[in-house]
């Protein structure tokens, strides 16, 4: 049976009688063109207070291919715990299906074990086979905050289609293309706020993630993605993931519910144009970036990311406590725009490969243009390889650096154990006489403009630490401004050796060779020394 507008708007004045007796699916006025199951209509309250889990599961088991499940205002408690199909909502080979919450809507998870305190399914999980899924103005919250343990706000499980059938598989392929999720609100979910698996074809808007325990939107082996105006607020891990796991051969883990391939891919989260992101707070990074292929990051915002970087871009071979998971080096990152404020680490390219050279995990593609990096305590930009494999591909068009840390990287722009590195401009601005450019084992280092400012206005007699420092390095600079207005006589600006100490080299024989130099003020007597 379906109602016309005109008979729900009768039936409105007498909703008690028509929750009694109502027919599984109805007409909303509000959506008039769309069949539509409206949790109302199967004895959902909505009162924050009853147990309206039973209500939504019916509601569910009612919906078909195009179908609409409806949340009018109101709070929708789940309580029931380890529900089938381990989430409030679990729709399993459905297409051309919409979820809406109406404006004041919320499905309110109050299902966490009652012994440990851990989460016991997800809000919305969403298998294939199945396309043209949308999800709209969706907003769950988790009754109170959990250890990191099971439960995303919104799941969704395809299938990347085209490639060798990954081990662990079990049963035909399940796709999931087109799927749209536009607004919404997911706050205090037990692992991430929202995770796609295996899709392709997606596009989010307006989400907003606060207080997860794992990552505020993860993506793992999906294709073809638009990202905008998302917010990421204090999440338990990092605020948003693009991660393809490594291994030999293409594989399934069911129990985490993620695809591994050996190489990147056409499914390596790949062809995602990302824009309008902001990330604060948080455990880990901001966004973090990992066999990745072919991204776009325009106008990224992080801000007080004290526990990582504000972007990182890395790679891992190792298997260890440090890197449980593993990933291929990222290639085709385009990073336009990004700021970072406050962050332990603004932007990471960081490479752990281990073993016989493997370019797979030390070869990046990675550009970063028109950035600006204010107050970062560690480093505002760091490139490195942790073992003696260097790692390529980084190239900074355009860079901007303000600074006032004294410890660890002191906030500066740092590379380790790199090859090739390409940097158009770089400017950096310290507010105490610390290193602002370090380079240890770096080859081919080519940079076109590099001014470093050291704005102390303190005297410091005895000042030692150079602006610039090159051990085991050897490239070529165009044009080097250094300006520190406080300086001694004595301070020595730049610093160009090796770890054998030798000392004896002529300035034209250095491994760093620059073209242009200028030392403010004029009266600093030795401005390159080599030990």
């Amino acid at each position: 049976m379906t109602l016309s507008r005109r008979q729900m708007l009768y039936l409105l004045p007498t909703a008690t009688a028509f929750v009694a007796c109502a027919p599984k699916v109805a007409s909303n006025p509000t959506l008039p063109n769309e069949t539509v199951v409206d949790v109302r209509a199967f004895g959902a309250k909505g009162d924050g207070r009853k147990d309206d889990s039973a209500a939504i599961q019916a509601a569910v088991r009612a919906m078909r291919s195009g179908n609409t499940l409806y949340f009018p205002a109101g709070s929708y408690r789940f309580a029931q715990q380890r529900p089938p199909g381990d989430a409030a909502v679990a729709i399993s080979g459905l297409s051309d299906v919409n979820i809406e919450f109406a404006p004041g809507a919320e499905l309110l998870m109050d299902n966490l074990d009652s012994r440990t305190g851990e989460g016991t399914s997800h809000g919305i999980f969403i298998r294939g086979p199945a396309s043209n899924i949308t999800m709209h103005n969706v907003t769950i919250r988790w009754s109170r905050r959990a250890p990191r343990s099971f439960g995303d706000g919104i799941r969704v499980l395809g299938y990347p289609t085209g490639l060798d059938k990954p081990f662990g598989w079990v049963g035909p392929p399940a796709p999931v293309s087109r799927v749209r999720l536009s607004g919404g609100d997911i706050r205090l979910s037990p692992q991430a706020g929202a995770i796609l698996i295996g899709v392709s074809d997606i596009a989010v808007t307006g989400l907003r993630v606060h207080g997860t325990s794992a990552d505020g939107l993860h993506f793992n082996a999906c294709q073809r993605a638009t990202i905008h105006d998302y917010t990421g607020i204090d999440t338990g891990d990092d605020g948003l993931a693009l991660v393809t796991y490594y291994s030999e051969t293409p594989l399934f883990d069911d129990a985490a519910q993620t695809f591994a391939f050996p190489d990147l891919t056409e499914w390596s989260n790949a062809d995602f144009t990302i824009s309008g992101v902001s990330v604060s707070g948080g455990r880990a990074n901001g966004v973090r970036l990992a066999g990745a292929n072919r991204v776009s990051l325009i106008g990224l915002k992080a801000s007080g990311i004290l526990k990582g970087a504000g972007l990182i871009t890395d790679s891992a071979s190792v298997v260890g406590p440090a890197t449980a998971w593993r990933y291929v080096a990222s290639r085709g990152i385009r990073v336009d725009q990004m700021s970072a404020d406050n962050c332990d680490t603004g932007f990471q390219l960081l490479a752990r490969p281990s073993g016989p050279i493997d370019p797979r995990f030390t070869d990046f593609d990675v550009d970063l243009s028109g950035a600006a990096f204010r107050d970062c305590t560690n480093w505002a930009v760091r490139a490195e390889s942790l073992t003696t494999q260097p790692i390529t591909g980084f190239r900074v068009v355009d860079c901007s650096v303000s600074a006032t840390a004294t410890t660890e990287g002191n906030g500066g722009f740092g590379l380790g154990n790199t090859r090739d590195i390409k940097v158009g401009t770089v400017s950096i601005s310290q507010a105490r006489p610390v290193i602002c450019f370090s380079a240890t084992d770096s080859a081919g280092l080519q940079i076109d403009v590099m001014r470093l400012m050291i704005t102390d206005p303190a005297k410091h007699e005895t000042a030692r630490t150079p602006a610039a420092f090159f051990e085991d390095s050897d490239g070529t600079i165009e044009s080097l401004e250094v300006s520190w207005p406080q300086a001694p006589s004595t301070w020595t600006p730049i610093h160009i050796g090796s770890r054998d100490g030798d000392c004896s080299a002529p300035p034209e024989a250095l491994p760093i060779v620059i073209k242009s130099l200028t030392v403010q003020p004029g009266f600093v007597m030795t401005r390159v020394g080599t030990c």
